[in-house]
């Protein structure tokens, strides 16, 4: 038990570090999301946290599908899995639709799959914009980082996700602060729909 602690303690420490604590922004429909500012950043890190009744696996297929994954993250217009290099490990391409006048951005992150425990999973996302030619319609975001937890607690999934990234380009910080816990609370409620 002390090493299962122990392990949670590092994980909830890394990748995102800042001397900040985390800020409530958003609590409704049992979905929550805290912001925190990040040192080396004018952008703001999120994190979203909830509960729902499913099972690991199905989460965890759902969040790696890169061929369904515009179907629920905010503002996705396309996406897709450019390739699986293991069953831990998955190179992914998402495009994002941004208000005009505003460019439209994509996205490359590599995802690997850590199983912690029989009941604990974790899913690290890093940008991987090298590993994809750019699109000449979208303007390519090159700096991201998160996770997903995911506990197994009896029928139901605990979901923590974390991220940080510069959406590229002159974006105002003050815009892009503002609208930060829009897309993970509409990304849960998507995600929500189709794991339960």
């Amino acid at each position: 038990m002390k090493i299962y602690i122990a392990i949670l303690s590092i994980l909830f420490s890394i990748p995102l570090s800042a001397q900040e604590e985390w800020e409530l922004k958003k609590d409704k429909n049992d979905i929550q999301v805290y912001t925190k500012s990040i040192s080396s950043s004018k952008i703001k890190a999120y994190k979203a946290l909830m509960t729902v009744k499913s099972s690991l696996n199905k989460v965890k297929d759902v969040i790696i599908d890169g061929d369904q994954l515009h179907v629920w993250n905010y503002k996705a217009i396309d996406s897709k899995l450019l390739k699986k290099h293991s069953e831990s490990q998955y190179l992914i391409w998402m495009a994002l639709d941004l208000p005009w006048p505003l460019r439209n951005r994509d996205v490359v992150v590599s995802l690997h799959i850590k199983r912690i425990t029989k009941n604990v999973l974790r899913i690290d996302m890093m940008s991987a914009s090298d590993q994809y030619e750019e699109q000449e319609d979208y303007l390519r975001i090159t700096s991201c980082e998160g996770y997903w937890l995911l506990e197994q607690q009896g029928d139901m999934v605990k979901i923590t996700h974390q991220m940080h990234g510069d959406p590229s380009g002159n974006l105002p910080n003050w815009f892009v602060n503002s609208t930060i816990t829009r897309a993970p609370y509409y990304n849960f409620l998507a995600l929500k729909e189709k794991v339960e």
